[in-house]
C-alpha cells in the first residue's frame, strides 16, 4: 500500500496524466471545493473578470482584460503569422492568429519516435472509439493506445521500448514548456491539479484511407500538441488562418457553426498540414481547397488552443484527419483544465490573475 501512494504522489508532483477513475474523482472533488470556495468568498468581486478589473489601475485593467491562461504564453502571443521564434532550443512558427495555431520543428527526435511506435504495438492498440451518424462513422481504420509516463516497464534490459515512459514524460514536458501559459506551467510544476494537468500520452495509427472526421477535442482539453511520428500529415483546420472571413460568426454557438456552409461560400479556406505523402492525395477532392498548405516532417508538432478566454469551446478549432494515402502515426499531448473551461471559469481566472500578477486587494 505504501508503494502505491508513493507512486501516486510521484505522478501528481511531476504533472503526469490523471485519467484513472480514482484520481479523476480526486480532481473533481478538488475542483468542486475550489469553485465552491470561490463562490462563497469571491462572488461579489469575481462574478466576471470585468468587475475584478475595476479594482486595478489603468495598466492593471488592461492586463486583466488580456489575461488568458488557456491561451498561448506571452512570448508566442506577441509573434505574427509567419513569424518564428526560438524557445527551449526549438523553432516555433505561428500559422494562424485567429484561431491560434503554431508549428514546432523537431519536437521528438527519431530514436524517440521509434520507441513510441514500437511501444504502442507491443502494448496493444485498440480500435479508436466510433460515433455513429446514420450509416457514416466519424472514425475509420484508426487505432490508439495510451502511454503512462510513469509506468514501470518490466521488459528485458535490452528491450528497444523499455524507455517509452521516459520518452512520453519528456514529450509532455517539452510540449507544455513550449506552449502552456506561464500560469499553467507554474500550476503543473506545483501539482495544482485543481487548475490543470496533463493526460497520458496518446499514440494513434491510421491505416491507408484511415480518417477522423470534423471534431473538437473538448473534454476541458484546452491545449493540444499533436506530433507526427512518421511524417504523414493530413490534418485540416477549415477555419485556420481565416481571421477576416470569420467575422459575424459566434464560434461558441454550435448552431451557428457549419464547416460545409462556410466552405461553400469561399473559394479557398483553412490550413492543410501535409507531410511526405504530399498534398495531391487531398487536393483531388472538390471540397478540399485550402488557403494555406503547410509542410511538416517526421518529429514536427502543431499546437492549438481549444477554448475561448471565458472558458467556452472555441469552435474555430474544429479539425479533421483526412483519409490518408498511406500509414500514419501521431502522438498527442493533451492538457486539461476543468476549472478554466467550466461554468465558473471567470472566478478561477480572476483568482489566478490576482495571485500571478499581484492584483490589488
Amino acid at each position: 500500500m505504501g508503494k502505491y501512494f508513493t507512486f501516486l504522489a510521484a505522478k501528481i508532483i511531476l504533472g503526469a496524466s490523471m485519467s484513472y477513475p480514482l484520481v479523476s474523482l480526486a480532481f473533481s472533488r478538488v475542483a468542486y471545493t475550489t469553485r465552491r470556495h470561490m463562490q462563497n468568498n469571491n462572488f461579489r468581486r469575481f462574478s466576471t473578470i470585468e468587475p475584478f478589473a475595476v479594482d486595478l489601475d489603468t495598466n492593471g485593467e488592461t492586463l486583466a482584460s488580456s489575461f488568458n491562461p488557456v491561451g498561448p504564453p506571452d512570448f508566442l502571443s506577441a509573434i505574427t503569422v509567419g513569424e518564428s521564434i526560438r524557445s527551449h532550443g526549438k523553432n516555433i512558427t505561428r500559422l494562424s492568429s485567429s484561431p491560434d495555431i503554431f508549428l514546432l520543428k523537431d519536437l521528438i527526435p527519431e530514436e524517440d519516435r521509434m520507441i513510441l511506435m514500437l511501444a504502442a504495438q507491443v502494448q496493444g492498440m485498440k480500435v479508436a472509439g466510433t460515433k455513429q451518424s446514420g450509416e457514416n462513422t466519424v472514425r475509420k481504420n484508426s487505432y490508439l493506445t495510451w502511454i503512462d509516463p510513469f509506468s514501470i516497464v518490466t521488459a528485458d534490459e535490452g528491450s528497444d521500448w523499455r524507455d517509452a515512459p521516459l520518452v512520453a514524460r519528456n514529450t509532455i514536458f517539452k510540449s507544455r514548456s513550449c506552449f502552456a501559459h506561464d500560469v499553467m506551467n507554474d500550476s503543473m510544476n506545483n501539482a495544482e491539479i485543481g487548475i490543470c494537468f496533463a493526460e497520458d500520452l496518446q499514440v494513434a495509427k491510421y491505416d491507408k484511407d484511415g480518417r477522423f472526421d470534423y471534431h473538437h477535442d473538448g473534454y476541458s482539453r484546452y491545449l493540444t500538441v499533436l506530433s507526427y511520428l512518421n511524417g504523414v500529415g493530413g490534418t485540416y483546420f477549415p477555419f485556420g488562418g481565416m481571421k477576416d472571413e470569420l467575422e459575424g460568426i459566434d464560434f461558441t454557438n454550435e448552431n451557428e457553426v457549419s464547416v460545409l456552409s462556410f466552405k461553400r461560400r469561399l473559394e479557398k479556406c483553412g490550413i492543410l498540414i501535409v507531410g511526405e505523402e504530399g498534398s495531391d492525395a487531398y487536393l483531388q477532392s472538390a471540397f478540399m481547397k485550402p488557403k494555406q498548405v503547410v509542410q511538416i516532417q517526421a518529429g514536427d508538432a502543431i499546437a492549438f488552443y481549444n477554448y475561448m478566454p471565458g472558458g467556452e469551446k472555441d469552435l474555430r478549432l474544429l479539425h479533421c484527419s483526412l483519409p490518408v494515402p498511406k500509414e500514419k502515426w501521431i502522438t498527442t499531448a493533451w492538457f486539461r483544465s476543468d476549472a478554466l473551461t467550466g461554468p465558473f471559469a471567470s472566478f478561477k481566472k480572476a483568482q489566478l490573475f490576482e495571485s500571478f500578477y499581484g492584483g490589488a486587494q
